[in-house]
């Protein structure tokens, strides 16, 4: 009987630390998110770029290449690439 009692007693204490490491573990991550703001998105942006891809002429890929190279959104670059590879798989 002791010994069960003393599995108990350990499989409790288990959980509970695991509780506690869960919950430090969320705190410090909501604390996180809302110390740092989510990066802006720019709507107009992936409209044009859309416009750019759907038109595909040399005038959309010099524009397209132009926003590569100088936007200023990490995702705005990437959705321009794509298109750019897009464009060329076209033919």
């Amino acid at each position: 009987m002791l010994s069960n009692n003393s599995g108990a007693t350990i499989l409790l204490v288990v959980f509970l630390v695991g509780a506690l490491f869960f919950a430090l573990g969320t705190v410090l991550v909501r604390r996180e998110r809302r110390e740092k703001p989510a990066p802006e998105r720019a709507p107009e942006s992936f409209e044009r770029i859309d416009q750019l891809l759907v038109a595909g002429d040399a005038t959309s890929v010099r524009e397209l290449e132009r926003l590569r190279a100088t936007a200023e959104s990490t995702e705005v670059r990437e959705a321009a690439e794509d298109a750019l590879i897009v464009i060329a798989s076209r033919g």
